[in-house]
């Protein structure tokens, strides 16, 4: 087996700001959107009274089980072994937690009222 050989990759000043741009316009459109369905209801993303499973539960769904996959990075170093794994499992441990919070916040924004959320954790 060939040695790994890990590098620090070199780039210039666009090729890091400008996909940190488009994240920044796509974290901000998600807080478009998030406005929107505050502002005109849940009945934008599907919901009504006979369906109770609007796109905001699918995509927190998919980002909890998206998480979990992130989190298997972090096992296979030591359950099978893979030494080459080994480095990417502290950071796949954060992307795991990340991915879990962003679940939790469509969550919370699906309460109808996030600012609330200290009551429904305290009392429920």
């Amino acid at each position: 087996m060939a040695a790994i050989i890990h590098r620090e990759l070199t780039a210039g000043a666009w090729r890091f700001f400008g996909p940190l741009a488009a994240l920044g316009a796509l974290l901000a459109a998600g807080f478009a959107a998030f406005l929107y369905m505050e502002i005109n209801g849940h009945h934008v993303t599907g919901m009504d009274n006979q369906i109770v499973w609007g796109l905001p539960h699918v995509f927190a769904v998919f980002l909890i089980v998206a998480a979990s996959g992130a989190l298997n990075v972090a096992s296979v170093a030591s359950v099978f072994g893979k030494l080459e794994y080994k480095p990417l499992a502290p950071l796949s441990g954060v992307v795991s937690l990340a991915i879990l919070a962003g679940g939790l916040a469509i969550l919370a924004a699906d309460l109808g009222r996030p600012d609330r959320l200290i009551v429904a954790l305290t009392h429920f």
